[in-house]
């Protein structure tokens, strides 16, 4: 989904979560009892460990997948601090660079400064054209802007980045951004010639391929636009709780079991022979991107669910990561507009 990603991150304790709703499958069960919520101060740093797409050790018991965050303006203190105050440390860190120019997109040097030598898995959501220069995916596809991504390869390995995870043209099924893949066969040329440019200066690179849950307005079947085995390593898909808001059972088996849902989009991994992503989830108040009832508010029984999801299917997750920007109004921590969600999160921790 299209977010203004903008500031701001806090953190504290907050009481108890409800169980989630729905098994994977689309049975009902019972709300279960309860987490306890909390542990660790918030005063406190947890050292965070490197991950190559499973990090059991790393966690505190309840978690065995790659467990990640956006934080508005992060830095490796602030991450650090997520992860103490949700008893977990974070594995993997969401960031978007600029993308005005094609320099925005090549060298963010100010972005990789900030990440160099961190222990964290950086996920960069990296648009494949910049917004303001007249570039077309018709002139990509036709290799015209290879040498920037050559030149992007070049830089992002001298940051000592080069094993980062690249969510090139991240939720190309949808209409709002400027690599939207009304032409399909056009696309899926671009990314091959991005991410074989790319690859010259940077082979360690991890290329997720990454859809928007449900049928989206620019590209109602997004399999069309898939690059193909060898220009893809990890498949994602970045689910809200909205359209629709998960707070019935009903609502919940759609985001699970619906068209183009997350368990389609986790078998279609599978049958790809790939790890599978969720790059963005979290909780969405209604007046923010999802107006009414498209928004699932402060929805512990959502959270849980998403958590059950990642748990039942940790064998074979690359990775998740959460989203902490107020323009979706679903951050957790000291002054949550949603307790019981926050409560939730850090109790599955």
């Amino acid at each position: 989904m299209k977010f203004q990603r903008k500031p701001s991150i806090a953190a504290t304790a907050l009481g108890k979560a409800p169980a989630s709703r729905v098994p994977f499958g689309g049975a009902h069960r019972k709300r279960a009892v309860a987490f306890a919520a909390g542990i660790a101060a918030v005063g406190l740093v947890f050292a965070t460990v490197p991950v190559s797409w499973a990090s059991a050790a790393t966690q505190a018991g309840k978690v065995s997948w790659s467990s990640g965050v956006y934080l508005p303006s992060a830095t490796p203190a602030s991450i650090d601090a997520f992860g103490t105050w949700r008893g977990a440390p974070v594995d993997v860190v969401t960031v978007w660079p600029a993308r005005a120019t094609w320099n925005d997109i090549v060298d963010p040097s100010w972005l990789y400064q900030r990440w160099q030598g961190s222990p964290v898995t950086v996920a960069f959501g990296e648009p494949m054209l910049p917004q303001n220069v007249g570039a077309s995916i018709q002139a990509c596809a036709a290799g015209s802007y290879n040498s920037y991504w050559r030149q992007f390869g070049t830089n992002i390995s001298a940051a000592g980045l080069g094993n980062s995870i690249i969510r090139l043209g991240w939720e190309f099924n949808g209409n709002w951004y400027i690599w939207k893949a009304s032409s399909p066969a056009s696309w899926v040329k671009c990314w091959q010639q991005i991410v074989t440019s790319a690859r010259t200066t940077a082979p360690g690179l991890q290329w997720d391929w990454n859809v928007n849950r449900g049928k989206s307005s620019g590209l109602s079947d997004p399999t069309l636009a898939y690059p193909g085995n060898a220009y893809v390593d990890t498949i994602g898909v970045d689910s809200y709780d909205s359209w629709p808001a998960a707070t019935t059972s009903a609502n919940w088996n759609q985001q699970l079991n619906g068209t183009q849902g997350l368990t389609y989009w986790s078998d279609f991994a599978k049958a790809h022979g790939k790890k599978f992503a969720v790059p963005e989830w979290g909780t969405m108040m209604s007046g923010t991107i999802a107006p009414g009832k498209n928004a699932g508010g402060d929805d512990p029984a959502y959270v849980n669910d998403m958590l059950g999801f990642f748990r039942a299917h940790s064998a074979t997750i690359a990775w998740e990561s959460n989203f902490q920007g107020p323009s979706t109004g679903g951050v957790y921590g000291a002054g949550t507009r949603v307790p019981k969600a926050s409560a939730a999160y850090r109790a599955g921790f």
